[in-house]
């Protein structure tokens, strides 16, 4: 099954070129989307690609967790802990690599180089198991860098994500979109405590709530009781709030190594509840270190 998929991305790369030098022949940037895409995977630019689902570095300081204030708020995010995630995420098919870093032009151009790569390799890429591409850009709520670019792609086959990720031609490709070469991670679905699903809310503006870090744990198993704990305390409160689905992920080689999505339908209430003293208590308490958190809103950017 890799050799197909090393062929896919080889033709990818091919209509990369063609689909760059059609959007610089027409004064109309290709069709935009409902939430993205580069190619198959969330546009991967070059050296991090492909961390094998291993889930990359380890979260840097950020508000401490996702949705779910002390006992109240809605455990979103920010804790969980990966129980049997591996295991889970495998027999459940959901595998998810995340791809995040600072666009190389503005966003107007960087919407019509993405879209003539997520086209052109979109049919490779699903045959290979992509699922869903969906891009964003960052708004400035909980310290998030404006317009700065992430997207996830939703795999149903592991090692053909992997494989697509860290194929030379793909990074050389996808290099184009970015200043520096972005964060490329590789995570499976887990038993964690979650309501909703990636597909939830769709249909207009969504705000995803990006949770990064690495679960104290110390075994995978305290960190899943503490995690679903916060989570099912909360939950009721943050979906009152506009929070519609809490999904967690983690690593296929270390399960305490996390990566969470809340997403809401309205932003109005991101700040307060985030920000919220008791919340970053609860939450931070679910971490070795304080985990990076930001926001991101779906974009017009080609997806599907």
């Amino acid at each position: 099954m890799r050799a197909s998929v090393h062929l896919g991305v080889a033709a990818l790369v091919s209509l990369f070129v063609l689909g760059l030098a059609a959007c610089s022949s027409d004064d109309n940037p290709a069709p935009a989307g409902t939430g993205g895409a580069t190619g198959g995977s969330a546009g991967a630019a070059g050296s991090q690609a492909g961390s094998g689902g291993i889930a990359g570095s380890g979260g840097a300081a950020g508000t401490g967790g996702v949705a779910g204030a002390a006992g109240s708020q809605a455990g979103t995010g920010g804790g969980g802990a990966a129980g049997s995630a591996g295991s889970a995420g495998a027999a459940a098919g959901e595998f998810v690599t995340a791809v995040k870093g600072t666009l190389k032009s503005d966003v107007a151009t960087s919407k019509t180089t993405h879209d003539a790569i997520a086209q052109g390799g979109e049919t490779q890429a699903k045959a290979a198991g992509d699922l869903a591409h969906v891009p964003m850009l960052g708004t400035t709520h909980l310290g998030t860098t404006k317009d700065e670019f992430f997207a996830f792609d939703k795999w149903n086959n592991y090692d053909n994500m992997v494989a697509f990720y860290q194929d030379p031609q793909f990074q050389a490709a996808f290099g184009a979109l970015f200043a520096t070469p972005p964060l490329v991670e590789s995570f499976v679905r887990s038993d964690l405590y979650s309501w909703g699903d990636l597909d939830s809310g769709k249909g207009a503006t969504r705000y995803f709530i990006y949770v990064r870090g690495k679960l104290k744990g110390p075994t995978p198993a305290d960190a899943k009781a503490a995690h679903d704990a916060v989570a099912k305390g909360g939950e009721a409160q943050v979906k009152a709030a506009g929070d519609v689905a809490h999904v967690p992920f983690v690593g296929k080689q270390d399960p305490l190594e996390f990566l969470n999505f809340d997403i809401w339908t309205s932003d109005a209430a991101i700040d307060a509840v985030y920000t919220d003293p008791n919340f970053q208590a609860a939450f931070g308490a679910l971490f070795e270190t304080p985990p990076t958190v930001a926001v991101y809103a779906t974009s017009d950017w080609y997806s599907w």
